[in-house]
């Protein structure tokens, strides 16, 4: 009786471990899928799912031809993508509703350091202002006044 329970019990634990590890590998493949992909992660899309790898952040790099909000190709496929400039540098976006999204919280999708407009400073994630739409960070409060006063100025500044 103890052979045949030891028996099912290493049988039951060797089911359950292979079934874990087969759902963990087929979520790890389809994280970077796109929509499509994800409902039949295919053959065809095997290299999709598996080359999307995103940011630290969770975003997906824009440098790969992909929007950097939804992780979607810019191949025209869901309409004409769309250029957006962030503090001198052009951000390309599948849709205005991406755009929206990384306009209400850039540092969410933006991989590298930001620096302050103001004082050329490394951001505080926590020290930030609203202006036109859009989120701008700062090294402190200070130069949140500074930038209130005349947005232009920085702004442009970085376009330069």
């Amino acid at each position: 009786m103890k052979i045949k329970a030891m028996l099912f019990f290493v049988l039951f634990t060797a089911v359950i471990f292979t079934a874990n590890f087969s759902i963990a590998q087929s979520s790890e493949e389809k994280k970077g899928c796109s929509k499509e992909c994800q409902k039949e992660c295919s053959k065809k899309c095997s290299s999709e799912c598996t080359d999307n790898i995103g940011s630290s952040q969770g975003a997906i790099l824009d440098s790969a031809g992909v929007c950097p909000v939804s992780g979607e190709k810019l191949d025209g496929a869901e309409g004409e993508p769309v250029k957006f400039t962030y503090l001198g540098k052009e951000y390309t976006f599948c849709c205005a509703g991406c755009v929206k999204k990384f306009k209400a919280e850039p540092v969410k999708y933006i991989k590298e350091e930001l620096n302050c407009p103001v004082m050329g400073e490394p951001i505080n994630k926590e020290v930030s202002t609203v202006v036109d739409g859009v989120k701008y960070y700062f090294c402190c409060a200070s130069c949140i006044k500074k930038f209130e006063a005349n947005p232009s100025k920085y702004l442009n500044k970085n376009n330069n």
